[in-house]
């Protein structure tokens, strides 16, 4: 099965998608999932958008988690949508 592809928005100096990262390295692990790290300062569309609200956690275009990722959420997110691919071929 492909692993599913999540998108970390971030910046640097930012404590908080420091802790991001480490809870991701840690679910990655045991899961799964390939996770796009974007740095928001290279792209000033993506600085003004999520300047306030980084880390930013996207999976399928959609946001999951701003400010802090909740690890029992995400997970519970990740099995629910490794089912969907398994019965529903998604």
């Amino acid at each position: 099965m492909l692993p599913t592809k999540l998108r970390l928005f971030t910046k640097p100096d930012c404590p908080l998608c420091d802790d991001a990262k480490a809870e991701l390295e840690k679910i990655a692990m045991k899961s799964s999932i390939e996770v796009e790290e974007i740095n928001i300062t290279t792209n000033m569309g993506l600085f003004t958008k999520y300047k306030n609200i980084i880390p930013v956690l996207e999976m399928d275009g959609k946001q999951l988690f701003v400010h802090q990722i909740n690890t029992s959420a995400l997970k519970r997110k990740l099995a629910w949508r490794r089912f969907r691919r398994l019965v529903g071929g998604l």
